[in-house]
């Protein structure tokens, strides 16, 4: 973990501005993603505004992702993300998101990030540990209530 916090010290700021130069397409990517795959994500024919509800989760979430990726690259933060992960996943599985689909959404990202955004290939290195760190937050299994 040395090695990231040492990434995020001397690159962070650097990487995180060519990322955000490239969000417009990096977002559009993956929303069109998630759209396609999982079509029924975050639907719920109870609500009112069911579709505008998911539409409005395929465009954001992708967003919301992008500037978790912002806040720990330029704060050199990793806790940020374990702690965002951990209060996003207690929040998205409430409005029918899955587990998977959050990983696939993690994965979506950066592969957009790599594709799209002019990185080297140290930075690639690291942006890929930076994406097992959101995955592996991603497998964050709450404590059980106490009786």
């Amino acid at each position: 973990m040395r090695a990231l916090e040492d990434w995020l010290i001397n690159s962070g700021n650097r990487v995180a501005t060519e990322l955000d130069r490239r969000s417009d397409v990096i977002c559009k990517t993956v929303s069109q993603q998630l759209e396609r795959n999982f079509v029924q994500m975050g639907y719920n024919p109870e609500r009112i505004d069911a579709v505008q509800f998911q539409q409005k989760m395929f465009s954001e979430s992708p967003r919301r992702m992008h500037r978790l990726v912002q806040t720990a690259l330029r704060l050199r933060a990793v806790e940020i993300i374990e702690r965002e992960c951990h209060w996003a996943l207690k929040a998205v599985l409430m409005h029918g998101v899955e587990r998977h689909q959050m990983h696939a959404m993690v994965r979506w990202y950066f592969e957009a990030a790599r594709t799209f955004a002019i990185i080297d290939s140290a930075d690639r290195r690291s942006l890929d540990i930076l994406e097992h760190v959101f995955l592996h937050a991603l497998e964050y299994k709450a404590p059980a209530p106490r009786a």
